[in-house]
């Protein structure tokens, strides 16, 4: 089982995360605004129903200013132990490699710039993620967490084949 959640902050909040996931029966979790300093990797919770996590945040302060962004892959063990390979590519975008069901499965996390963000984050944002899905081998599956930041409202307007209109409020110009 996949999943996907945008955390607001991990800081605190990764041993509750982990039992909502062990709740969940979720074995893959892309997470995003986990507004953790640096990149690494840990496990978090107790032997029998631990997670690992790798994660990346780069705020560009050179670790003097407050953390805002941030992208995580929590992996169930001993599901961990089988991960082929971790590209972090920016505070907002990384993948994992992953075998599962005879496939080989590059699972993201992705946390897109919000609106109101300058239009060269955003393109910036875009054009990374555009750049490493172009590398990924076609006999590869993509899988994509994230919080994308569109917000496609409630009217179907010219989408009427893609578009249920169950979404709230106002489409923003991010969509």
């Amino acid at each position: 089982r996949f999943g996907t959640w945008n955390v607001g902050t991990l800081t605190g909040r990764s041993l509750e995360v982990v039992k909502k996931l062990q709740r969940r029966v979720v074995d893959v979790a892309a997470l995003q605004e986990i507004r953790w300093k640096g990149e690494g990797t840990r496990f978090v919770g107790d032997k029998g129903g631990r997670y690992k996590l790798w994660w990346k945040e780069d705020d560009g302060t050179g670790g003097v200013g407050r953390v805002k962004n941030g992208v995580g892959i929590f992996v169930r063990e001993p599901l961990a132990q089988e991960v082929l390979d971790i590209e972090r590519i920016n505070s907002r975008l990384m993948w994992i490699k992953l075998p599962l069901e005879k496939q080989i499965m590059i699972i993201f996390s992705a946390y897109a710039p919000q609106t109101g963000e300058s239009e060269e984050m955003k393109n910036d944002f875009w054009a990374a993620f555009s750049d490493s899905i172009s590398t990924i081998p076609k006999s590869e599956t993509i899988l994509i967490g994230g919080a994308l930041n569109g917000h496609v409202g409630e009217k179907t307007d010219g989408f009427d084949n893609v578009h249920g209109g169950f979404g709230y409020e106002e489409r923003n110009e991010d969509v």
